[in-house]
């Protein structure tokens, strides 16, 4: 049988499925699901879901990875809890939402697949495991968080979606929002620094404010759930970085604010996030010593999704290049004798995420750069190791994302959906490029999709 007329075959029998069973589905799920969301067997309603054999091996292999052996250890419970429950997943089990889970121990024969894609690796076998789903007459769905398992299943004429049950809706909130005032309100406001206005009742606490009115312009933040917002003063600096931008200042503003204790710094590249961090940091610990120790946390991941394991050397080798990028950051913005200091006190120290597992972080100024890389569960539990009088800024871009598992409106979209409008939240998308006029125009265009 060739491919085109196994494709063939398998498209009638799944619309004669479809037609006989109404809507019913099948969906595979792979192992990238489970990693992003433990409890992802659960959320198909009234379908069936089929975990691969070579899934439960994966996952087993995952239980001790640093950053995602939690997740991977909790999807095994779930399934173990109804193991104990029913006695066995080789048939489907039921779930309360009408569905049914099983766990497929056959159908991974891979001559259904074509010979290029015989490759005897585990996508190949969920792929596999789908395809001969597929030709027994069922309506069948890859599920994988991973681009390059749904363009392949998409190539043998298998449905392939992403996992989007863990996405909040991204609504485009930037932080930033305009608001009109009369000129008495805004010699109140000058005078008092303080003020309330109906217009911004419903914006999230710690939105900043760009304000205008016959009388010039001003920028406060929301402070209360009532209306309530308070002056952004202009001059303001962190460790003699001035902003250059209505973006940057109210950004400054968060900083510069120890009860925020999460601050979200978006935008494209070269907007300053790195630097505002940086400098943050130094102003927290150099100067207010509110914190003892700066921590940077970057993703192992490189441009177009190269991790560490693929450099040689230990450990300190590996981070090199990664640790260079904070480097030349905070080179750029402060003396070599701040740099010198810094170094020779042991006050920054720049880590791979695999390290915080299993650590809380105490009186420390965190920083998570390009988090734009990091999926919702690795995020949620770099928060969650933050410890008494610590604070956190989150730096991205979500037009660069080097991890292929990682779409554009989950991770860290997610995460800023969830936590805007809490009062130790913060968060500002920065839109003045402070790099070169080549580098802005590269970026915009890159933005736009004519290069590439």
């Amino acid at each position: 049988m060739t491919t085109d007329t196994m494709k063939t075959g398998r498209r009638r029998a799944s619309t004669a499925s479809r037609e006989s069973k109404s809507v019913l589905r099948t969906y595979v799920l792979d192992t990238s699901v489970l990693l992003s969301d433990p409890r992802a067997l659960f959320r198909f309603a009234e379908h069936s879901v089929v975990i691969p054999i070579v899934v439960i091996t994966e996952l087993e292999g995952k239980r001790h990875d640093p950053e995602i052996g939690y997740f991977a250890r909790q999807a095994l419970r779930h399934l173990d809890d109804l193991r104990v429950e029913h006695g066995r997943l080789d048939f489907a089990v039921p779930t309360d939402g009408g569905g049914t889970i099983r766990v497929e121990l056959n159908s991974s024969d891979q001559s259904v697949l074509p010979s290029g894609m015989r490759q005897g690796d585990n996508d190949a076998r969920i792929l596999a495991v789908a395809a001969n789903l597929a030709g027994d007459g069922q309506w069948v769905t890859i599920v994988s968080k991973d681009v390059p398992m749904r363009v392949k299943a998409a190539s043998l004429g298998l449905e392939a979606e992403e996992y989007l049950a863990e996405q909040a809706v991204d609504s485009g909130w930037t932080g930033t929002a305009n608001l009109a005032i009369s000129a008495d309100e805004m010699s109140d406001l000058y005078e008092t620094e303080i003020g309330r206005h109906d217009d911004v009742r419903d914006l999230p606490v710690n939105t900043g404010l760009v304000i205008s009115s016959e009388r010039g312009s001003a920028l406060a933040r929301i402070t209360g759930t009532g209306g309530e917002f308070s002056l952004v003063r202009g001059d303001r600096d962190v460790f003699g970085l001035n902003g250059r931008s209505a973006e940057q200042r109210i950004a400054i503003d968060l900083l510069l604010d120890p009860s925020i204790g999460i601050v979200s710094l978006g935008g494209r590249a070269g907007t300053g996030k790195s630097a505002l961090a940086l400098c943050a940091a130094l102003e927290a610990v150099l100067e207010r010593q509110q914190q003892k120790k700066i921590i940077v946390f970057r993703p192992l991941f490189a441009v177009g999704g190269q991790d560490l394991g693929y450099l040689p050397g230990d450990q300190g080798d590996k981070m090199s290049p990664w640790g260079q990028a904070v480097f030349d950051t905070l080179g750029s913005v402060v003396s070599d004798n701040v740099v010198d200091e810094v170094m020779q006190r042991g006050l920054l120290e720049v880590l791979p995420l695999t390290h915080i597992r299993g650590r809380s972080l105490h009186d420390a100024f965190v920083i998570v750069d390009e988090a734009q890389s990091l999926e919702r569960n690795v995020l949620l539990t770099v928060l969650s190791r933050i410890g008494q009088n610590a604070r956190v800024v989150l730096t991205h871009d979500v037009q660069q994302r080097d991890n292929l598992r990682v779409g554009r409106h989950d991770g860290i979209a997610s995460v800023i959906e969830t936590l805007k409008g809490h009062e130790l939240f913060g968060h500002v998308t920065l839109t003045r490029s402070e790099r070169s006029d080549i580098a802005a125009l590269v970026t915009s265009l890159l933005e736009e999709g004519e290069l590439g």
